[in-house]
C-alpha cells in the first residue's frame, strides 16, 4: 500500500467508530489534517512520502478507537467495532458445530428435515444471542477495569476477558478478496459445469455400470428451478473473469456483483426450504446441510460488504488522489 491509500485505511478506521450523521464530515476533516502532517513530515525528511513514513504520522497521531473518541463521547456498545470479526467467526463456528453434530439425526432417518430445522437448526442461531450478551459484558468489564487502577483480577475479568486492542494496523481487504476471487474461479466454474447435470457426467466419470440414481434431481426442481439457477451463477462466474483480468472493471461493477450475489442467495434459501433439489433423500439431506454452511458463509461475506461500503468516507473527486 502507497502512503495515500493507508491514510484512507486508516480515516475509513476511525469513520466506522463514529455516528453515521458525523462519519463523512469528520472523515474528510481528518484525512485533510494527516495529509497535511504526511506533507510536512515529507519537507523535513526532504523525500517523497512513503509507506513507512505515514505510519509513522498515524503512530504519533494514535490508535483509530482513540482517535474516534476525541470527537464523540464514547457510549455503550453491545458489540464494539474492534470485536466485530472475532464476533462473527464465533458465531458461525458455534453455529456450524451444532448443525454438523444434529444433521446425522436427518441423515439416518431419525428425523425428518422439516423437524429438524425447527428442534435444531433454527435453535442454533440462539449461540448468537448468547456471544452478544458475552461480549457486550466483556466490553462493559474492559472499561470497568480500565478504570480501577492497581485492581486485582477477578473472576468476572477471566471469564469475560477481551483482548485488548494493539498498534494499528492498515489492512487492504480489496487485495485479500480479488486473491480468494483468483484462487476461486477455478473451482467454480467446475462445480457450475457440475452442477447442470451431476449424474450424468457422474456416470461418464465413473466405471461403467455404477449406480448414480442418488445423484438426480428431482423433476420439479429441474424443470423450474435449475435453468435460473445455472443462469446466474454462468452470469457472475463471467463478471468475475472480467474483473480478475481487467482491473478497471472492479468498481463499476461491484454494486451489479454484489446484486447477483444477493439474488443468487435468496434464490438458494427458498430452495433449501421449499424445495426438493435431488429425488433421493438423503442426497438432498446431505446437499442441503452443505447448502445452508455456504449460505451463512456468504451472507456473513454480505453483511461484512454492506457494513464496509456504508462507512466509507465518500471523498469528492476534487480532493481524491490521482491516480
Amino acid at each position: 500500500m502507497d502512503a495515500n491509500a493507508i491514510i484512507e485505511d486508516y480515516v475509513n478506521n476511525v469513520a466506522a467508530k463514529l455516528p453515521g450523521r458525523l462519519r463523512n464530515d469528520i472523515g474528510l476533516e481528518l484525512r485533510t489534517l494527516l495529509t497535511d502532517q504526511l506533507r510536512s513530515a515529507a519537507e523535513e525528511a526532504g523525500r517523497a512520502a512513503d509507506a513507512e513514513m505515514a505510519l509513522e504520522v498515524l503512530r504519533q497521531f494514535g490508535r483509530p478507537d482513540e482517535v474516534a473518541s476525541r470527537y464523540v463521547t464514547p457510549g455503550f456498545e453491545l458489540i464494539e467495532p474492534g470485536y466485530a470479526p472475532t464476533f462473527v467467526k464465533l458465531a458461525a463456528a458455534c453455529v456450524a458445530i451444532q448443525w454438523a453434530i444434529t444433521l446425522p439425526l436427518v441423515f439416518y432417518s431419525r428425523m425428518t428435515f422439516p423437524d429438524w430445522w425447527l428442534h435444531w437448526g433454527f435453535s442454533a442461531f440462539a449461540w448468537v444471542g448468547a456471544l452478544v450478551i458475552w461480549f457486550a459484558v466483556g466490553s462493559w468489564n474492559r472499561r470497568r477495569a480500565a478504570g480501577a487502577q492497581g485492581s486485582g483480577a477477578s473472576l468476572l475479568n477471566l471469564v469475560f476477558w477481551l483482548p485488548g486492542g494493539g498498534e494499528w494496523r492498515p489492512g487492504e481487504p480489496q487485495a485479500a478478496e480479488r486473491r480468494a476471487a483468483r484462487n476461486a474461479a477455478p473451482l467454480g466454474a467446475v462445480l457450475t459445469v457440475f452442477f447442470i447435470a451431476p449424474a450424468w457426467i457422474l456416470g461418464h466419470l465413473l466405471p461403467a455400470g455404477t449406480n448414480t440414481s442418488w445423484a438426480v434431481y428431482d423433476a420439479h426442481f429441474q424443470g423450474a428451478l435449475l435453468p435460473p439457477l445455472i443462469a446466474l451463477m454462468v452470469v457472475r462466474l463471467l463478471l468475475q473473469a472480467a474483473v480478475t483480468v481487467n482491473a478497471r472493471w472492479r468498481a463499476p461493477t461491484e454494486t451489479i456483483r454484489f446484486g447477483l450475489r444477493l439474488v443468487f442467495v435468496a434464490l438458494l434459501f427458498w430452495v433449501v426450504f421449499a424445495w426438493h433439489i435431488f429425488a433421493f433423500a438423503f442426497t438432498d439431506a446431505v446437499f442441503k446441510a452443505w447448502l445452508l454452511i455456504f449460505l451463512l458463509v456468504n451472507s456473513i461475506q454480505m453483511i461484512v460488504w454492506m457494513r464496509r461500503a456504508s462507512i466509507q468516507v465518500r471523498v469528492p473527486k476534487h480532493l481524491a488522489p490521482p491516480k
